[in-house]
């Protein structure tokens, strides 16, 4: 008797949750749409759920579509539920459809049935060289993972002003690497017309390692976006389900049995009295229980159920499902039909065929003996092998890896990973290529090309460290049959991709032995190999040898017609410019470069990010800005924005507004949010954030800081961007000990990372100062480690600026007038942050007593060169904290007047820029200008959100739940809040804070 399943049971609550956030049915001036995450164990009753709301949608009048996602070989499928789910849309709204792809071509990629329209006049594109000289480039796909996400979010978009449309994603667990990448982005972007996106996952299945669990991380992050996880059914509610179930157990002992083993689980619930009604026992686990119904049919059709469960939950066309099993259509036919009627098998079309429930699959693979598994794999593998349309690639790999035939498996997933690179799947392209790597041997020649290969889509996936380490494996384990202009080749791409980080490598010594490797010969490999050396040479500074080497490729590259090699090699060659302090030629050589580069060309954006270096230099920071910004807009246009030179432009364009004194600019550019970025790259851009909470006093969780400390080894430029705020977050928090470790560990790590390297300066500063402020609450003991850091980094800073190499200072006394007046030209910046050490070093001999003591006149103008400096760079709060300073001089010197100016202009940047910190160092200096200011712009932003949440009666973890943060930093901001507000409790806050109109 087939089982038959009522109505929605117990989930009204769950229902209407979901329809609330995909605004089903909006409130009175509310827009329709909205993205919400759906989570449960298996059987929990997701899919019931998620049906019965396409089905009051569709009654809503309401566009629906549903994309699927499924486990083991299909998880390999770059974009599988997407492929489903614009499939429906097209069919559902061709006419928008063919609108968006006119704009968004990348969007064939995902319409198998359209993917040759209007591309047979299209070229195809050149082959990638094994190595990609210069720090941006990165052999890529005919198709970008942002294309495609970009065209996806632009359908969704289209269909729902067109009609409003709910989207459903389901089983997520199983999603592919660049699925996640898509969900994330349309989850974090939303929609600006009436979209509905609901994404289900099986809450079970996750585990620390788990792929999804670390996005879902990123997921609860997002603004806006809404959970909602089915809990088990009340014992009630199983009750109801299982009364009305047909077959149900008339006696109450079963029903209370099938209660109690269900869990409230519905699907459980249903299987137990499915196997009650055959008379099965209820003993023994549920997989048993499945299996029982399974055992209820006869041979020739669990034969049929063992042929589709090794496929590994996918929908199985039937002619694939025909052709492996072996049997007569009717015989088929017949098997298919009594495992749809028994509510074993689901059918769809075209003709398909896949487990009602995964549990039903998996219980039935588990039964699979070894000879009968390795014979079903040999049949697959024989029927995808002559029928390749009947299945990906990926599968055919998978089961001939199973029967043992490896070179069939090696080409299966090489095809798979060239298949997702054309899709924009890069992730999932490296799965298929390091799979392949995996089954070839050390001796297999055709190792160096799959590790090429496997390199080349780690780095366009954003992976770098991997890329890097593919390379080193095989360098390092080259078999016996390596060539050696192959190896060359490894060798030339290690050294361009390795620079990207800092990770210990000889660019040089690597490079000789390329070069001896390729000998005289002339082809473009020369010129590939020859590029690595330039740049290894550029990088360390030897620019006579790089000018020589750089002549020699250039010339080659000419002559064998390579014109985007002379290009890279031009840029390249700027560096050496700029070497010479001649700012005007490097910025001439690079426009002209610029103007000769297309549009698409990802050389522009490096060339774009050296013009912006060069206006910074200059403290033209309005200019810097200008070019950064151009250039974060380049890469996102090209797709490439996640690609080191587009990642830089955009990470620099925020520490350089955060210069100008544009915070609120600052943090859009530096919070990723929701957006995939790979590591180091998260990392360094969540360092470069904390600048912006330094500034306001915000308070952040020390294991951040631990957290971030990870990636030092990787890049020294995290270490530079934790320790910079991290000096001033610790020393507000008054941890000196905590500081003076920070910035001791971030020195040990930049020794081995920069060797010399100019941050010395900026680093001696920060910790000189925070010494400084902290002195007089300073035990004897602590005081004289801290005195010994702050003079051992100063005297060192000190020594490293006389001749550094970056500020064109080489073998001069820094001192030294010409020397000084040109650092203060060319170098702004650098300039600066020497005056600033100089000042603190002064400040800390004035605080500490120091002999011979200076005076408060040498105080003074120590000073007022710090804020002139800064002033002249640009570096609106580095200027103001030098005033306040200035200010806390011009008091010990006598001068009021002077001070009361001087705290008045440092004030106006301090409210301005919601600087906590710097308002109490002026209160501290001219107490009886400290009311001029009110309570209220002294408060961050996030504690004026915290303080409005807390007027409402929230608790400090609801508080955290709402914002997207730790219910320890909603304590420590509530904290500070109090203290700020004098207010006894929160009670008294959400008084003053009503009273004075800080909430409504």
């Amino acid at each position: 008797m087939p089982l038959r399943t009522g109505s929605l049971i117990g989930r009204d609550a769950d229902l209407a949750h979901l329809t609330d956030a995909v605004g089903l049915h909006p409130a009175e001036g509310a827009e329709p749409g909205g993205v919400v995450v759906l989570s449960g164990d298996a059987g929990i009753g997701k899919s019931r759920l998620l049906g019965q709301l396409l089905a009051d949608a569709a009654a809503a009048g309401w566009s629906t579509a549903v994309g699927h996602c499924v486990g083991q070989a299909g998880s390999s499928l770059a974009y599988l539920p997407f492929v489903e789910l614009v499939g429906v849309l097209d069919a559902a709204h061709p006419e928008v459809v063919d609108r968006v792809m006119e704009s968004h071509p990348s969007l064939r990629h995902l319409l198998p049935g359209r993917r040759s329209e209007g591309l047979a006049d299209t070229p195809a594109p050149p082959a990638a060289p094994p190595a990609a000289p210069g720090r941006g480039a990165g052999p890529g796909g005919p198709t970008d993972p942002g294309q495609v996400a970009e065209a996806v979010h632009a359908l969704l978009t289209a269909c729902g002003g067109a009609q409003p449309t709910l989207v459903v994603v389901e089983d997520v667990h199983w999603a592919d690497h660049s699925s996640r990448d898509l969900l994330t982005l349309l989850l974090t972007r939303g929609f600006g017309t009436a979209v509905g996106l609901v994404v289900s996952y099986r809450s079970d299945d996750l585990h620390r390692r788990h792929p999804l669990h670390d996005t879902l991380a990123v997921w609860a992050r997002i603004a806006g976006l809404q959970h909602v996880d089915l809990a088990p059914l009340p014992t009630a509610a199983v009750h109801e389900l299982v009364a009305g179930l047909e077959g149900a157990p008339d006696d109450i002992v079963t029903l209370e049995e099938i209660t109690r083993r269900a869990e409230g689980n519905p699907f459980f619930a249903e299987e137990l009295v499915a196997s009650a009604a055959a008379g099965q026992s209820l003993t023994g686990g549920l997989s048993r229980v499945l299996r029982a119904r399974v055992d209820q049919l006869d041979e020739t059709t669990q034969r049929v159920l063992r042929v589709i469960a090794l496929k590994g939950g996918q929908h199985l066309g039937h002619d694939l499902l025909s052709r492996v099993s072996g049997l007569p259509d009717e015989v088929l036919e017949t098997a298919v039909a009594e495992a749809v009627e028994r509510h074993v098998l689901e059918a769809s079309w075209p003709p398909a065929y896949t487990f009602r429930h995964a549990l039903l699959g998996e219980a039935v693979a588990d039964t699979l003996l070894p000879g009968e598994r390795l014979r079903l794999h040999r049949a697959y593998a024989a029927v995808l092998a002559e029928r390749p349309d009947l299945g990906p690639a990926s599968e055919l790999a998978r089961h001939a890896a199973a029967v043992g035939d490896l070179p069939t498996a090696v080409a299966a997933s090489r095809a798979a990973g060239e298949a997702a690179m054309a899709v924009g799947g890069p992730q999932d392209a490296l799965q298929h290529f390091e799979r392949a790597l995996d089954w070839l041997g050390e001796d297999d020649s055709d190792r160096d090309a799959l590790t090429l290969r496997a390199s080349a889509a780690a780095m366009v996936a954003g992976e770098p460290v991997r890329a890097i380490d593919l390379l080193r494996d095989r360098l390092d384990h080259p078999g016996t049959t390596q060539a050696a202009e192959v190896r060359a080749d490894l060798l030339a791409t290690l050294v361009i991709r390795a620079r990207i980080l800092d990770l210990p490598i000889d660019a040089l010594a690597l490079t000789d032995e390329a070069v001896a490797l390729i000998g005289e010969v002339a082809d473009e490999r020369r010129v590939r190999v020859l590029v690595a050396r330039l740049q290894a040479l550029v990088d360390i500074g030897r620019y006579q040898d790089a000018a020589v080497v750089g002549t020699e490729v250039s010339m080659l590259a000419e002559r064998l017609g390579l014109q985007r090699a002379q290009a890279e090699v031009r840029t390249i060659l700027a560096r050496v410019l700029e070497a010479q302090a001649d700012l005007d030629a490097v910025e001439q050589h690079l426009r002209a470069l610029a103007a000769e580069l297309a549009d698409d060309d990802p050389l522009r954006l490096r060339v774009l990010h050296q013009l912006a270096a060069i206006a910074h230099r200059r403290g033209d920071l309005p200019g810097a800005l200008a070019q950064y910004d151009a250039g974060a807009r380049a890469a996102r246009r090209m797709h490439r924005e996640w690609a080191p030179w587009g990642q830089e432009c955009r990470l620099l364009g925020g520490l350089t507004a955060y210069e100008l004194g544009d915070w609120d600019g600052a943090t859009r550019r530096l919070d990723l949010g929701g957006a995939s970025a790979p590591q180091p790259g998260r990392a360094i851009f969540t360092g470069a954030l904390l600048s912006v909470s330094a500034g306001r006093g915000e308070p952040v969780d020390p294991a951040l800081l631990a957290e971030l400390r990870e990636w030092w080894p990787v890049d020294g430029l995290c270490v530079v961007l934790t320790v910079m705020p991290g000096v001033d977050l610790l020393g507000q928090a008054g941890d000196v000990e905590g500081f003076l470790d920070l910035a001791e560990a971030a020195e040990r790590s930049l020794d081995r990372a920069w060797g010399d390297y100019y941050a010395i300066v900026r680093i001696a500063a920060l910790v000189t100062g925070q010494v400084a402020s902290a002195w007089a609450r300073l035990d004897p003991p602590l005081r004289r480690r801290a005195l010994e850091v702050a003079r051992r980094l100063g005297a060192r800073a000190v020594a490293f600026a006389q001749t550094d190499h970056d500020i064109e200072l080489q073998h001069r006394p820094v001192f030294e007038r010409s020397a000084r007046a040109e650092l203060e030209e060319t170098g702004r910046e650098a300039w600066a942050w020497l005056t600033r050490l100089e000042a603190e070093l002064v400040r800390l001999d004035w605080v500490a007593g120091s002999e011979p003591a200076p005076t408060a006149a040498d105080l003074v103008e120590a000073w007022r060169t710090s804020v002139a400096a800064f002033d002249r760079y640009g570096h609106v709060f580095e200027a103001a904290r030098s005033r306040a300073r200035l200010a806390a001089a011009q008091h010990a010197s006598g001068d009021e007047a002077a001070v009361r100016e001087t705290v008045a202009a440092a004030r106006e940047v301090a409210i301005r820029l919601g600087s906590t910190p710097l308002l109490a160092e002026l209160d501290a200096v001219h107490p009886e200008a400290a009311g001029s200011s009110d309570t209220e712009a002294a408060l961050t932003p996030r504690e004026v959100e915290v303080l409005a949440l807390v007027a409402q009666g929230l608790s400090n973890g609801q508080i955290g739940r709402q914002l997207f943060i730790s219910t320890k930093t909603v304590s420590v901001h509530v904290s500070h809040l109090l203290a700020k507000l004098g207010a006894a409790g929160r009670t008294e806050a959400a008084a003053i804070a009503r009273r004075r109109g800080l909430v409504p």
